[in-house]
């Protein structure tokens, strides 16, 4: 297995049911659904980025786990222990975990599928981006960086997905979902993935995947998680952190 080849990875989730009388918890596996996975290999650094990004299917159980079986059958074909995320330890790989064991329990079924990804997700060797970068970038601005603000300041280009390239609009109100501070940002964010997603599977039940509401909003979606891995690689090799962020103008 090659010693330089890595992967990367990242989820989007979708709001799973609250129980009553509690408050949404974005750690909290049983407040989510994962939407889609996106992962990404490169075999040496600098080489091009191999990615896929792996949609769910519809709402339900089984369509859950059929994107966590596309995502471990596609780590599992690729020669490398390495796993770059940005703050994965503590929100995708939990979540991966959790998700395969809760979804498995609801559906009564694939209980060896949820066991499969534990032990792939554990097998690797974690590469979490986020800690080193936010210590490093709060020693220099005072605040916690995003990953655009990570890859920026390592002078890693990030690709922002515009909301103006893609027609949206008629079905989605993006200032009514988004923080206050965030409500007219021109390009797509994190926040909006809930609504987009939920539109999106609602959507695909319905069968209206061959629309061009549907179309868009799966490039625009593809485009936003491809732009969340594809850097990782990148800003991976950047480190020490210390010496990119303090260096950057």
């Amino acid at each position: 297995m090659s010693s330089t080849a890595k992967l990367a990875l990242d989820i989007e989730t979708v709001d799973g049911a609250i129980p009553d009388g509690e408050s949404f918890d974005a750690a909290d596996s049983t407040h989510v659904e994962l939407f889609c996975v996106c992962v990404g290999f490169q075999s040496e650094p600098g080489a091009a980025v191999d990615h896929e990004v792996f949609f769910r299917r519809g709402w339900g159980p089984a369509a859950e786990l059929d994107v966590l079986e596309r995502t471990v059958d596609w780590l599992e074909a690729r020669p490398s222990e390495t796993l770059l995320t940005y703050n994965g330890d503590a929100f995708d790989l939990p979540h991966l975990r959790g998700r395969a064991r809760i979804a498995a329990e609801s559906l009564g079924d694939r209980a060896d599928l949820a066991h499969r990804v534990e032990r792939v997700v554990d097998g690797f060797d974690s590469v979490d981006l986020f800690p080193d970068a936010r210590d490093a970038y709060e020693a220099v601005h005072g605040e916690w960086p995003s990953f655009e603000d990570a890859c920026r300041a390592c002078d890693v280009g990030v690709t922002q997905t515009e909301l103006e390239a893609f027609d949206v609009h008629g079905v989605v109100d993006f200032p009514a979902h988004r923080p206050t501070a965030d409500a007219m940002k021109p390009h797509f964010i994190g926040s909006d993935v809930p609504v987009v997603g939920e539109i999106y599977l609602d959507l695909l039940e319905a069968g209206a995947t061959e629309t061009k509401t549907f179309r868009e909003l799966r490039t625009m979606l593809e485009h936003y998680s491809i732009t969340d891995v594809v850097p990782l690689f990148e800003l991976a090799d950047r480190r020490p952190f210390e010496d990119a962020i303090t260096a950057a103008p």
